[in-house]
């Protein structure tokens, strides 16, 4: 069974049945404990590479070669979907799941959309083949909710000019403007995945979080799946840091009429705070161009896509010449009608 993003069903891939996700039971999924992969370890890793664990397929008891956060994975033996229910139980389990609401397809389509919209980038990113990897990864996110108090103080001014025939007269009033309050924030998303770089996953924001659902593992078959090895109490700092930045900006836009704002002192902390276990949907795509390695990541739910091209110099030089030369005979037309 896999799920499938259109219909929001389990589907079959032999007989093409769709079952609804509520009457999925995790059926073949690892059995056993986790082992410690020793065996796989080479000399050429570091100390603080993480380890890698062996788990059976429930299905054909081939070993599954994983990291210790990865729930949700196949079997390269018989391709089964395998879901290790102690990744996502006690906890570890998801208080909610955003699921995927686009494909595979959706994704390389998308991609080459952007690779077509950068004229500068080398064309090579074009070709399918070029692709080293596309993985749909549910991605461990931590929602913080809270309530911000603000406290600012601002010197404002007001200038009024005129003249008569005589003299130009500037008045300037001064003025010290006070705000303070509190603000509530909803569902602030900071990935607890160390694997996943922050600033790549805040630039998939936003999430519709009306979508969100109660966490079921059928929503998990066929995809890959992360659990948490971040904790909140770890992200809490990153999330508050951008509350306070963003009720900062708030109440400095309610200071309106005046010519100009200069903020002398603000002040923000939290009256109170909760979180929220969430997975949210991902596609994380891997090429490689002269050696390289380049990162690219799509929101599975909305469609929006991040990440960065190399310049090329072929295709830079494809646009240069002919401008070049169009605004050189220009010139020189220019140059012979009024020498």
């Amino acid at each position: 069974m896999e799920f499938n993003p259109k219909t929001q069903n389990l589907k079959c891939p032999f007989c093409d049945s769709e079952f609804n996700v509520k009457d999925y039971i995790a059926n073949h999924n690892s059995s056993g404990e986790a082992e410690v992969a020793d065996g796989y370890n080479s000399s050429a890793q570091s100390t603080e590479s993480e380890p890698l664990y062996v788990y059976k397929c429930g299905s054909c008891g081939g070993e599954i070669l994983t990291t210790e956060s990865l729930g949700s994975t196949k079997c390269p033996f018989c391709s089964n979907n395998v879901v290790v229910k102690e990744k996502f139980t006690g906890q570890f389990k998801p208080d909610a799941i955003i699921p995927f609401k686009l494909t595979r397809d959706d994704a390389i389509k998308t991609y080459r959309n952007h690779v077509k919209s950068k004229r500068l980038a080398p064309k090579v990113f074009l070709d399918e083949n070029h692709i080293d990897e596309l993985k749909g990864v549910y991605v461990p996110f931590w929602l913080f909710n809270a309530t911000e108090s603000f406290d600012g103080s601002y010197e404002a001014t007001k200038v009024r000019t005129w003249s008569d025939s005589h003299y130009q007269y500037t008045e300037t009033r001064f003025y010290n403007v006070q705000r303070s309050g509190t603000e509530d924030f909803d569902n602030v998303p900071v990935d607890g995945s160390k694997e996943m770089p922050d600033d790549l996953m805040e630039s998939l924001e936003p999430f519709d979080e009306n979508e969100m659902v109660p966490f079921n593992m059928g929503y998990l078959a066929g995809f890959l799946a992360n659990k948490y090895n971040v904790s909140a109490e770890e992200n809490r700092p990153r999330a508050l840091e951008r509350m306070a930045v963003s009720v900062a900006q708030d109440f400095r836009n309610t200071i309106n009429g005046y010519s100009s704002v200069r903020p002398l002192s603000e002040h923000t902390g939290t009256v109170s705070s909760s979180t929220t276990y969430a997975l949210y949907p991902v596609y994380m795509l891997n090429t490689s161009w002269q050696g390289k390695n380049y990162l690219f990541a799509m929101n599975g739910q909305t469609g929006k896509f991040v990440g960065n091209l190399p310049f090329s110099a072929a295709s830079a030089a494809k646009y240069f010449f002919p401008i070049a030369a169009a605004i050189s005979l220009i010139s020189f037309v220019i140059y012979y009608l009024f020498l």
